[in-house]
């Protein structure tokens, strides 16, 4: 057998094949972020989660993606506690940007990107990451992110720049006053994810001209800061993960045609790609 993660801050969705990469079983923990998480919650988190029918000892291999992944010195420990908990298992451990690259694109190159409460994107040659954007986090990047659309739209709100109505309506269905997106900004330990819940407002609301001027602008500087800086950028397919892309993809669509893209894709959740793309890789 074999078990897949994909694993962001939040949650960590579970897959279990069988040697056929079909799905056996799966389960959510936390999200086991390397950066935040140690080696004693990650065998905790697994543990109480893990299905009782199956016998952990039985799997072969592990195939972790997730954030905060990107760097090796800062998941040893990580590894370590899976290789604990999976005692007969080779683990292997990726990063969340190259598995939703082999989620969408296989064993064919491309763009991929994720745009989530996050971004970030990759040049992809089949295999491997080529080249990488640079990311700089919500507070200085993650240009049209959710953190992103969030921090543009609570400014213009707290700034009073949407009509009366619009504001209106924001007060009365999030509750958003001056005092409350401040506080939750400077002394919320997440505000990157407060801020991108702001999306659901603009989702139910996308018919407003203003907060479809607000998205336009926010997935151009997307493209700017993260698609273009790829040579022959619109020779490749692109393809795009995460719930702000999902949301929005009618918008993303159309600011792709002014840079000339083709071949669009979006995934919801990467997790069965990535069962593909190791099935047909023998597991490797």
């Amino acid at each position: 057998m074999y078990i897949f993660a994909d694993s962001g801050s939040t949650k960590t969705n579970w897959l279990i094949t069988n040697s056929e990469g079909e799905i056996i079983s799966g389960f959510q923990t936390i999200g086991l972020n390397p950066y935040f998480v140690s080696k004693e919650r990650i065998l905790q988190a697994i543990g109480e989660q893990f299905p009782s029918g199956v016998d952990s000892l039985l799997i072969k291999k592990v195939f972790f993606y997730g954030s905060g992944c990107g760097a090796l010195d800062n998941h040893e420990h990580l590894r370590f506690a899976l290789e604990d908990y999976f005692f007969n298992a080779k683990v292997q451990i990726f990063s969340d940007m190259l598995g939703t690259a082999r989620a969408i694109f296989k064993n064919s190159e491309g763009i991929a990107a994720i745009i989530g409460t996050g971004t970030n994107s990759c040049l992809y040659n089949g295999t491997s990451i080529s080249q990488s954007a640079i990311s700089l986090g919500y507070i200085l990047g993650d240009e049209g992110s959710g953190a992103y659309i969030g921090k543009v739209f609570s400014k213009m709100y707290l700034e009073k720049r949407f009509d009366a109505e619009l504001n209106r309506k924001i007060l009365d269905e999030t509750g958003a006053t001056h005092s409350s997106i401040l506080s939750a900004i400077y002394q919320n330990p997440h505000p990157n994810r407060y801020l991108a819940e702001f999306c659901i407002f603009i989702k139910n609301h996308i018919d407003h001209p203003q907060l479809q001027e607000l998205i336009r602008i926010s997935f151009d500087r997307f493209f700017e800061k993260y698609i273009k800086i790829y040579k022959n950028f619109n020779k490749y397919p692109l393809g795009f993960c995460g719930s702000v892309a999902l949301n929005f993809k009618d918008f993303i669509n159309d600011i792709s045609i002014k840079y000339e893209m083709k071949d669009l894709i979006f995934i919801n959740k990467p997790l069965e790609g990535l069962i593909e793309y190791h099935t047909l890789n023998k597991f490797e």
